[in-house]
């Protein structure tokens, strides 16, 4: 029999995952990964739950530039050239950590509107969208595609 219950972490924005994080526990458990604040990088904001799949994550929280007081991300937009904008991160929940993470950079830069509609086509992936506010709080958090079982508010 080979390993059943893992945990592969590859480099700062992908995991991939199987069974569970305690051997003989149930592994539909899966596994708690937790999901940066964009605005308080010592704080979770939430925590996604994986089963058998991978996550991934992107965002321009550490990876970005300030030129003439505006801050710059490294993400791309290619239908622009210019950095994305109007997203701090996405968090995407898919059959493998490769997709996962391809998506998270395409979700980035398509915001959730465009991303949504490409979810309603695959029911195996989801993702969690964190956006600047609308209403006071510094984060808004938008989910697509993800069961209430599969991710939780931690903080704000």
């Amino acid at each position: 029999a080979g390993i059943e219950h893992y945990l592969c972490h590859g480099g700062n924005s992908s995991v991939l995952a199987s069974g569970s994080a305690q051997p003989g526990r149930d592994p539909a458990a899966g596994w708690v990964i937790g999901v940066g604040h964009p605005l308080r990088t010592d704080r979770r904001l939430a925590e996604v739950l994986v089963r058998d799949g991978g996550v991934g994550t992107s965002g321009a929280g550490f990876q970005f530039f300030r030129h003439e007081g505006r801050r710059y991300g490294h993400i791309l937009d290619p239908r622009t050239g210019r950095p994305a904008e109007g997203v701090f991160s996405v968090t995407v929940l898919a059959p493998t950590a490769a997709e996962a993470d391809a998506l998270s950079t395409a979700f980035y830069v398509l915001g959730y509107e465009e991303s949504a509609r490409y979810c309603e086509s695959r029911p195996d992936v989801g993702f969690l969208m964190l956006l600047p506010s609308t209403r006071g709080s510094s984060v808004d958090l938008a989910v697509c595609g993800l069961q209430a079982d599969q991710w939780r508010m931690v903080g704000d």
